[in-house]
């Protein structure tokens, strides 16, 4: 979970530089296409190409909606806010994937856990800095992608035990590339330059990389627990976004970065002991 929060915030950083040239259909497109050639060119590896066929159809379908709606949203907050911005709200999904798991996991969660949920989405209100004169679209598409992420990663989780990893991405991309492709020229499109296509390349093995190691950890572990390691790419959120465009996080992103992490971090510790 670590390694793949890693990769999805780097990949988080390339999506970002690519929507300013290119349109956001374009980029989210193309990633996932160059994501569909990564799994097929793993499936040998992973017991070959039947391993890529769902064993439950409808399940697998409500999990490809899921990831077609995070995807989605995840790159449009990308083109409209600061990449550690976006990152802390997107991964205080986290706390969500905590609350819902009692209702569809039958998860066990304590009256501590609770408070410390209430405690992290607290730190997620603090970054959306919720003033109705002053809250825009892109806090509550980021808050959204937020919402959308949790509710992925706990269908994930069920999902986990009859399919396969390399299935559970491959359904979710192809997914994406049937709706996103057609519809992606209608959308905006723009000549495609030598670098932008090696950009675009990286970012879907990013992608595809990222979410493969992530559907692995949801696989091994409780989803309330291992959810918890991804508050690591708060960090890489920061440092990109410092590095790459000069975003400096202010106070009220890095005390709610500190909550959601910190609660999330309490969470690990309790299901530990």
């Amino acid at each position: 979970m670590v390694l793949g929060s890693a990769l999805l915030t780097t990949n988080d950083a390339v999506s970002k530089w690519l929507t300013q040239e290119y349109p956001i259909s374009q980029v989210w497109c193309l990633r996932t296409v160059f994501a569909v050639v990564l799994i097929i060119l793993l499936a040998p590896r992973y017991g070959g190409y039947r391993a890529l066929l769902p064993n439950r159809i409808p399940a697998q379908l409500l999990r490809a909606v899921l990831f077609f709606s995070t995807t989605l949203l995840i790159v449009t907050g990308l083109s409209l806010l600061p990449l550690a911005q976006m990152v802390a709200i997107v991964f205080g999904s986290p706390i969500f994937v905590a609350a819902l798991a009692p209702v569809v996991l039958r998860e066990q969660v304590s009256r501590a856990r609770w408070l410390v949920i209430g405690i992290g989405f607290v730190g997620v209100l603090f970054i959306l800095r919720p003033d109705p004169a002053s809250i825009g679209i892109a806090t509550l598409i980021a808050l959204a992608a937020a919402v959308s992420s949790a509710v992925r990663d706990l269908a994930t989780r069920r999902i986990s035990s009859t399919e396969s990893s390399i299935s559970i991405l491959f359904c979710s991309s192809m997914f994406v590339v049937v709706i996103a492709l057609p519809a992606a020229p209608w959308l905006g499109w723009v000549a495609v330059q030598p670098v932008g296509w090696i950009l675009l390349m990286v970012n879907g093995i990013l992608n595809g990389a990222a979410h493969f190691l992530i559907i692995e950890a949801l696989r091994l572990g409780e989803a309330s627990v291992v959810t918890s390691y991804r508050y690591s790419a708060l960090l890489w959120g920061a440092l990109l976004g410092l590095v790459i465009w000069g975003d400096v996080p202010d106070l009220w992103v890095i005390g709610g970065g500190i909550l959601i992490a910190g609660s999330g971090l309490y969470l690990l510790y309790q299901e530990r002991s």
